[in-house]
This record gives structure tokens, C-alpha cells and sequence, in this order.
């Protein structure tokens, strides 16, 4: 009969965690076991008071090792707080390097010891002896020599993980640094703050250096302030950055820059002087997290990736304004393929999948991953800092990389700093034009404040003009009268579309011109009208700060003038800057879109949102107040920015200053003896010395700013007008009356049409009332007015009525001359 067969239930198997939690109880226990063993040996040694179980124990470890007994307190005290301390902190686990090293370490003194003391045998003990004595047989006295320093040499570059020249450059350094700091040999040297890099605890050595009163010799070059690398780790730092600027006072303004500050710019007639950014804009104070903290943090984030099966190291850390990024890179797994084990890369999408994990792990808001950093093998983890900083428009203009983008660009505009700490510009003329989106009250605003302020201290109304439509009537109010303006900020939604339509006939005229003289851009020909002496054209920059406003009230009008400028007017000098709050598919079009490549993604709801600012996710991980994601024309990755702050103080420094030159030109005042008067509105509270221009203008044409809706009006009337309209004019005026039959026979056209013909010219003021019955209307036009009737009307921004007094009769007569309005 068969047995019947016991089910047997299977035990269930311990967690993850829970092997974790009792391998590192284990851990903890034989470490303090480790400890305790060196304390007592340690105290044997230094007191001479020995029970019967420390002196056997003393005893044989004298016969053993001889003067290595002196080491082995420190070796086995050394291990077991490294497995104390990774039990508490959860350090990665010790490279075999390091415990080979000291072994070597260990056998060499004991072999050099027991090689040196020919008259005590027993210095090097039993196991010294057996060394040195078998080294002497076989290779003589100086190959037992050259042997053991070659085991010390080797165990030293194991344990320090550092090439044998970085190790004598050090030592060298640093017997050389303790010589020359002495007292007496000039003076002690200030200590540089160094950033070691610990691959898991700050070693024995560099804490008791902390401790010691050496005097620290000065490096050639310190290390990137805001580059944070793990300790022990050698060679060149995975990416320059520069240093993270600290805390300072307003910087002396040297004679050089305040000259070229105080420099006029004249063009065409006008000067005008561009004011200083030591009086305008002010300094921000700076706030870092600790060096240490940075690293914790770092080994935190090796381990949590660690628990979850993928292996990394950290390699590093970047001290961003608001985020730190962590240089994570992928460590191998071992994978069994056919019988044969190989090593496999960690694939990165599993590391980018663990941001929300490695979030709780630090207890961070959001964790952005950056996977990978291009131009380089690590995976980029990006946690907010503690303290965020402020990125200050100032520190951003003063920058190098500001100073090189005034040369090369047109149009630069300063964003913010990167992740490094790096200034980030750019050009607007050659974006050409720009996308702002996020939620409400993430920084919009600010970021437009910003660029408007940075380029009215970058640019004078002769060679910048704006148009700006703020709909929510607070945000770009302020700039009303400053002299770039072309009108007054618009903040009627139903007169937007109208301001868009008048940017759009400014481009075809432009474009007109253009042809005139074979120029390809604006460039070109400025300079064609600077070898003519002529006054040039100035660049247009649209601000809208709110899009969707404009496409409730009029759709398909906004989104065709905004399509037109988008694709067209680079050439001719007109640029776009568009924010919205609502980042949707029907307010940021797939059309709308597509013109505009360079965009500024601020934090938002969701990922779809992000999708369709960006085309692609991480917007919905930013942390709002300036964090943004800002990608360029010219290239498909992001970067990840803290934009720049600007206060309404500074603002209303700006546009005091410009609001005073205007002032000074409409009032026609003569130069004022010194610089240091300042025009100031009653209701504003007195500022120190912004620096207005020294001279007036020697025109207000440019500074009349008529009403810029009247010549909308006329455009859109002549927009209007039928295409026979001129040779309408031309009959009415050769027969002196007009009628619906006239117009019927001579432009063989129907009765509607010439109906519609007969009111056009009487709304236009060429035809009178009708009279009744077959005398019809009289024609009220001149002999010669007919070609100035017809002809679109001029005037308003910056085109006046009158030719400019640049232009000479001689220009005037000639037909291939363009005339140019300013």
C-alpha cells in the first residue's frame, strides 16, 4: 500500500529588509566585540597592568608579530567602528583594497622590523622572523630590503586608493607647506576650504589633521566651491564648473567698467546714456548646505538604490542654487547567460524609475533624475536644497559669459544659473522668439520682469522699441512711459489682436524695404542706412503675459498674426514673448508651438502639461519660485535653472531712471550742470543717484508716442479697401463727381461692388453727399491730392509724417531711395 506522501509547508522566507536589519544587528555585535578587544589590548600596552587573561593574550601576541602588537589595537579597532558606524549609517560595503593594503602594510613592518634589529631577534616575532629570514635566503639582505618596500609601497596605494606620484606629490606638498608655514617664515598660511571627497567616513588621518594645530599649506588652485566629490576618489572631476559665488558686498565699480557704463550710446542723431548696474540692481545674500550633508545624502542615495538591486556609486555632487545633482553612476550585475556568468551594465531606465522611492528615502519634496548627463557616463539625481537661493539679475550681468553673449548677440537676456552654479544667457534675436509657460505663481512674471529689465539696461530707444500686452493690468503696468515703449501697455483684450495686426503690417514694410536694397535682415541693413548717415531701425520686442486671454476673445485672429510673426519677422527685428498660465492644446496650438523653439517649461500640475510646453516630462517635478526647465533653439536636452529674481525696487529704479530721460527730452531742458540731479515723481520715495543722461536728445519725435489705435484703425481700414479703390479715385477725379453708374461703365464691375466702391470714397473723404437725382456726388480731391488720399496713412510708431531732417532733397528726388521712417 503507498504511503501517503506529508505535505510539507514551506517556511516563509524572510524579507529583503528583514535580511538586511539581522545582517547588520550582526554586523553591530561583532564590531563592538572588535572594539572592545582593541580598548583592553590597547590599555595592556600603554598601563603595563596585565591580568592573567590580557597578559596570555599580550604575551602571545608578542611572540607572534613582536612590535606589530602595537598594530594590531589599531587594525582591529579601526574594522570594527567601520562595522559599528555602517550598521548606524549604512555606509557601502569596505572595497577589498582597503584590508589588503593594511595587511601588506602589517607584513612589511613586521618583516622590516625583524630585518632591522639584528641584535633582538625577536623584534619582528615568530612570523616577522619566518619572513625575514626566508627573504634573506633567497634574494640576500637588499633583495629582503627592496621586497618589503615594495609590500608597504603597494599596501599604501591599496589602502589610499591614490597612484603612487599623487601620493609623493602629496607627502612632498605637504613636508614643504609645513616647513614654509613655520612661525617666523612669514606668517602662518590662511587654511583654503577643501572639499574631500570620503567614499563612505572621512579617514583616521584627515580628522586627526582637523584636530592637530598644523599649519595647512595653500594649494595653486582650489577646487570648484560647488563641486562635491566622494572621499578617496582620484582624477579629474567629471565636469568643470565654475565656483558657486559667495556672499558679498556691492563690488567697487573699476574705472574701466564705469567707463564703459557711462559710455553714450549715439545713434542717429539721439544720445542717450545707459544706466548704471550698481545703482540700478542690488546684491543678494547666499545660503549653501553643508559639505557633509551633501555627502550623507549621496550615500543614502547609493544605498536605497542598492536595496532595490541596482548597484551604483556615487562619484559626486554639484551645488546648484535650489537643487544639488548627485553624480550617480551604474554599477554591473551578474547575469548567467548559457552557463557562463557575465557582467551587465544597470540599465539607466531603472535608476530614472526610482525617483519617487529615492524622494522618500531623503525626505525630499520631488526628486528630478537626469538620466543620463549629457557628455558624460553618470546618471544626474537632482534633490532641493534646504536653503534656496537667490539668483540676482546684477550677479547674472556681471558675469563673463554676459559680458561675451553683449558682444556676439543683439538681444542678450540673462535666465538664471544652472544646477553647477553656471550663468546661463542667451540671445533673443537668435532664438527668435520665446515660450513661457507654467502654473500660477511659479515665477512667470518675475522671469519677464527680468528679461524687460535686462534688456532695458542693455539698450537705448533708438535701438529698442516694445509693445506689451498685459491683460491682468498689474504685471507690465509699470513700464508706462519709458521711451521703448511704442504705446501705452495694453490691457484691453479686444485691442490686443489690433496690436498684433499692426506688428504684423510693420513686418511686410519692413520687408518692403528690405527688397529695396537687397538686405537679407536688420542687420544688414542698419548698416546700409549707417553708410547713408541715416537714422536706423530699431528692434521690436512683443511681450504677451498672457495668452489665453487672447485666445478666448479672438482664436483665429491671435493664433494668424502670432503664426505670421512667428515665422516671418526675425528677419526684420520683431521678437515673441509669450506666457501663459494655462499650458493647453488649445491655447499653446500645435501650430503656435512649432514656431517657437525656444521654451521655458515653470513647475506645473501634471506630466501632460509638461508634455506639451516641453514635448517631453519633468516640468511636473520642479518646485516652483523660479525653478524652470529652459530649452534651447539650437538644442533638444534641458537645462534645469533657478531664473533670476528681480524686486519691484529694483524695477521701479529702471524705470524712474528711463521715466527722468524722458522728462528731460519732452521738456526740452538744457544739460544739467552735474550728473548727480535726479528727477524724481512726487509720489515716490527719493532713490540715490541713477545717473540720467548728461545731454537731451536733439528730437522728441521719437519720444511723442501718438496713440498707436488710430493707425490700427486706418490700417485695418485700408486692409479693407477694394482692390480698384486707387483707379476709383483716379475716375472721380478726372470726371469731378462720382455715381454707382459711373463706376459701373468705366470698371466694368457690378452694382454691389461699385456701390461698395461709392462709400469707401466717401468715408475716405473723396466724395461729398449725393445731391439727388442724376448729378450724383462731387468729387471733394484737388488736382494733385490724389496720390497723397490714397496712399496708407503714416505716423504713430516711430514713422512720423515728416520726412526726418537726415534726409536731403537729393534723397528725396531719387526713386531707388527707400524713405525711411523712424
Amino acid at each position: 500500500m503507498a504511503k501517503r506522501r506529508r505535505s510539507r509547508r514551506s517556511k516563509p522566507q524572510p524579507s529583503l529588509l528583514q535580511q538586511l536589519r539581522e545582517s547588520l544587528l550582526r554586523a553591530e555585535v561583532i564590531g563592538l566585540s572588535l572594539v572592545l578587544i582593541s580598548v583592553f589590548t590597547l590599555l595592556s600596552l600603554l598601563t603595563g597592568s596585565r591580568g592573567q587573561l590580557t597578559g596570555w593574550w599580550i604575551d602571545s601576541l608578542t611572540i607572534l608579530v613582536g612590535v606589530g602588537v602595537w598594530g594590531v589595537p589599531l587594525v582591529t579597532g579601526a574594522l570594527g567602528l567601520w562595522m559599528v558606524i555602517r550598521a548606524i549609517e549604512r555606509m557601502p560595503d569596505l572595497p577589498w583594497q582597503r584590508p589588503a593594503g593594511c595587511a601588506l602594510l602589517f607584513f612589511a613592518y613586521i618583516t622590516g622590523a625583524a630585518l632591522w634589529s639584528r641584535l633582538e631577534p625577536t623584534a619582528g616575532g615568530w612570523l616577522g622572523n619566518l619572513l625575514a629570514t626566508g627573504l634573506s635566503r633567497a634574494l640576500g639582505p637588499w633583495g629582503a630590503w627592496a621586497v618589503t618596500s615594495f609590500l608597504a609601497v603597494s599596501g599604501l596605494i591599496l589602502l589610499t586608493d591614490r597612484r603612487l606620484i599623487d601620493l609623493a606629490e602629496r607627502i612632498w606638498s605637504w613636508l614643504d607647506g609645513q616647513w614654509h608655514a613655520r612661525p617666523g617664515l612669514g606668517g602662518p598660511v590662511p587654511i583654503q576650504p577643501s572639499l574631500p571627497i570620503p567614499s563612505g567616513q572621512v579617514p583616521w588621518w584627515k580628522r586627526l589633521r582637523e584636530r592637530l594645530p598644523f599649519w595647512e599649506p595653500q594649494p595653486p588652485a582650489p577646487a570648484p566651491a560647488n563641486l562635491v566629490r566622494p572621499e578617496g576618489r582620484s582624477g579629474p572631476p567629471p565636469a568643470e564648473a565654475p565656483a558657486a559665488p559667495a556672499p558679498r558686498p556691492a563690488p567697487p565699480v573699476t574705472p574701466s567698467r564705469e567707463a564703459e557704463i557711462l559710455t553714450p550710446h549715439i545713434v542717429g542723431g539721439q544720445e542717450w546714456q545707459l544706466p548704471k548696474l550698481s545703482e540700478m540692481l542690488l546684491d543678494w545674500d547666499r545660503q549653501v548646505d553643508s559639505d557633509d550633508l551633501i555627502r550623507r545624502q549621496g550615500r543614502l542615495i547609493q544605498e536605497t538604490l542598492a536595496l532595490f538591486g541596482v548597484p551604483a556609486d556615487f562619484e559626486g555632487a554639484y551645488k546648484g542654487p535650489s537643487v544639488t545633482q548627485y553624480l550617480i553612476k551604474p554599477g554591473y550585475i551578474e547575469r548567467t547567460v548559457k552557463g557562463e556568468v557575465k557582467r551587465v551594465k544597470v540599465k539607466v531606465s531603472k535608476i530614472a524609475a526610482l525617483a519617487n522611492d529615492l524622494a522618500l528615502a531623503l525626505a525630499a519634496s520631488s526628486v528630478r533624475i537626469e538620466a543620463p548627463i549629457p557628455g558624460t557616463n553618470y546618471v544626474g539625481v537632482e534633490v532641493p536644497n534646504q536653503e534656496s537661493n537667490v539668483v540676482g539679475l546684477k550677479e547674472l550681468m556681471e558675469s563673463e559669459a554676459f559680458e561675451q553673449m553683449k558682444i556676439k548677440g543683439k538681444l542678450p537676456i540673462a535666465l538664471g544659473e544652472d544646477v553647477k552654479g553656471q550663468p546661463i544667457v542667451a540671445d533673443l534675436a537668435r532664438m527668435p522668439h520665446l515660450l513661457i509657460a507654467g502654473a500660477t505663481g511659479t515665477g512667470k512674471s518675475v522671469c519677464i520682469n527680468a528679461i524687460i529689465t535686462c534688456l532695458l539696461l542693455t539698450h537705448t530707444p533708438d535701438t529698442l522699441r516694445f509693445l506689451m500686452v498685459d491683460p491682468k493690468m498689474v504685471e507690465l503696468s509699470v513700464y508706462n512711459g519709458i521711451p521703448h515703449l511704442l504705446s501705452p501697455v495694453v490691457t484691453e483684450v479686444d485691442k490686443a489682436a489690433g496690436v498684433l495686426f499692426w506688428a504684423v503690417k510693420e513686418m511686410e514694410r519692413r520687408y518692403q524695404l528690405f527688397s529695396k536694397v537687397n538686405a537679407r535682415d536688420l542687420e544688414r541693413y542698419n548698416s546700409y542706412l549707417l553708410k547713408r548717415q541715416e537714422p536706423t531701425l530699431p528692434y521690436i520686442v512683443v511681450v504677451v503675459d498672457e495668452m489665453a486671454d487672447l485666445m478666448m476673445a479672438a482664436p483665429e485672429e491671435v493664433e494668424k498674426h502670432i503664426c505670421r510673426l512667428a515665422q516671418m519677422a526675425r528677419a526684420v527685428g520683431i521678437h515673441l514673448i509669450i506666457a501663459t498660465q494655462r499650458p493647453s492644446v488649445d491655447v499653446i496650438t500645435g501650430l503656435i508651438k512649432a514656431n517657437f523653439p525656444a521654451r521655458i517649461a515653470f513647475a506645473v500640475s501634471s506630466q501632460i502639461d509638461s508634455r506639451v510646453i516641453l514635448d517631453m516630462p519633468g516640468a511636473e517635478r520642479l518646485l516652483g519660485r523660479g525653478d524652470m526647465l529652459f530649452m534651447r533653439a539650437d538644442a533638444s536636452r534641458l537645462e534645469r535653472l533657478q531664473g533670476t529674481w528681480l524686486s519691484d525696487e529694483e524695477i521701479n529704479r529702471v524705470v524712474r531712471y528711463w521715466k527722468g530721460a524722458r522728462t528731460l527730452e519732452d521738456a526740452g531742458l538744457a544739460p544739467r550742470p552735474t550728473p548727480q540731479m535726479a528727477v524724481q515723481p512726487p509720489e515716490l520715495a527719493p532713490e540715490p543717484d541713477v545717473g540720467l543722461p548728461t545731454q537731451p536728445a536733439q528730437t522728441t519725435t521719437g519720444l511723442a508716442q501718438p496713440p498707436l489705435f488710430q493707425e490700427i484703425e486706418q490700417l485695418r481700414a485700408a486692409e479693407a479697401r477694394d482692390e480698384l479703390f486707387d483707379d476709383a479715385v483716379e475716375i472721380v477725379r478726372e470726371a469731378g463727381r462720382g455715381s454707382v453708374s459711373l463706376l459701373q461703365r468705366k470698371l466694368r464691375i457690378g452694382y454691389s461692388r461699385a456701390s461698395r466702391l461709392v462709400d469707401q470714397l466717401e468715408e475716405a473723404g473723396i466724395l461729398g453727399p449725393d445731391q439727388g437725382g442724376s448729378q450724383g456726388r462731387p468729387c471733394l480731391l484737388g488736382p494733385t491730392s490724389s496720390a497723397d488720399r490714397s496712399a496708407p496713412p503714416t505716423g504713430g510708431r516711430g514713422r512720423p509724417e515728416s520726412p526726418s531732417p537726415q534726409h536731403t532733397s537729393k534723397d528725396e528726388s531719387d526713386p531707388d531711395v527707400p524713405r525711411i521712417w523712424m
